[in-house]
């Protein structure tokens, strides 16, 4: 009988927050994304594999926390449209911005807690202590 080895890791759930309030985790992140990638709301839903009213709702929640927008979007149709065109959607520099920021923070937490993560970090100026807090919330 053969003995398999076994891999043992650290997960982690990494969230900002605003006043105890969730804006921005993975799920969000990944919702971003596909919004970048797709520029829609019903495209990114169907490459993630949700539906498009928990999409929307998740941008809902993420505008609500925030008391800013997140995305722009634009009507596919009107009612004088002979043919049904598609509308779009576009992320705010705000959006941007968390996404950004939310990436780099989860990059160096996967490097913290990767086995070689803290020589690299330092190897590579990846992380910085003297970094400014996010605060580009009003």
């Amino acid at each position: 009988m053969s003995v398999r080895k076994r891999k043992l890791e650290y997960t982690f759930g990494l969230y900002l927050n605003v006043d105890g309030e969730r804006v921005i985790g993975r799920e969000e992140a990944e919702i971003l994304e596909a919004l970048e990638k797709y520029g829609s709301i019903a495209a990114a839903a169907e490459k993630r594999g949700r539906s498009y009213r928990f999409t929307w709702n998740s941008l809902i929640r993420m505008t609500r926390n925030l008391h800013q927008p997140i995305v722009v979007t634009r009507r596919g149709t009107t009612r004088y449209a002979r043919r049904r065109g598609g509308g779009a959607t576009t992320l705010t520099p705000l959006a941007r911005l968390l996404l950004k920021e939310f990436k780099e923070t989860e990059r160096i937490m996967r490097l913290t807690l990767s086995r070689n993560g803290a020589p690299q970090l330092l190897r590579t100026g990846g992380f910085n202590a003297n970094r400014k807090p996010l605060s580009v919330i009003s």
